[in-house]
């Protein structure tokens, strides 16, 4: 099982960003229709696969473990199991970190596969994957911020 760990900066303080990342989280684990985009790595050719987010047991106030997998086709796409972690990085910014394992099909042939031939394309959507969230994250915590100005001027 090869090990990834991604990660990226988020202009926003640690306790903004905690509960925001489990509702985005959350929210992927609720959807049928979450799907990564692989990058294939030959002539610009990319496929999108629906993916089932799972939250596991053992979450805590800046880890949350997850595994993602895809819908179909088990067989023929990695698996990833490990964390989304968010870490303070001083008073106005965080970090996010996907930390965890990866399963490749095919044993050694699909090591082979993803390295040689697809270009490391199941590092690479794991990557996008961090993107995307990190967007989410900053998108939800936006939306929070407009919802209690809209609130505090109603109350004025």
């Amino acid at each position: 099982m090869p090990q990834i760990t991604s990660a990226c900066t988020l202009p926003s303080p640690q306790d903004l960003v905690v509960p925001r990342l489990f509702t985005v989280l959350c929210g992927y684990a609720e959807r049928d229709d979450f799907t990564l985009t692989v990058d294939l790595g030959v002539a610009q050719a990319a496929i999108s696969i629906p993916v089932r987010v799972e939250l596991s047991e053992g979450r805590s106030a800046t880890a949350i473990p997850l595994t993602l997998a895809a819908r179909r086709n088990t067989d023929w796409f990695p698996s990833f199991r490990g964390e989304v972690r968010s870490e303070e990085q001083g008073p106005l910014a965080s970090r996010l970190h996907l930390i965890g394992d990866f399963d490749v099909p095919l044993g050694a042939l699909g090591l082979i596969a993803n390295r040689r031939v697809l270009g490391s394309a199941a590092e690479r959507s794991l990557r996008a994957f961090v993107d995307r969230l990190r967007a989410d994250v900053l998108d939800e915590i936006r939306r929070s911020e407009l919802d209690i100005r809209h609130v505090a001027r109603r109350h004025r």
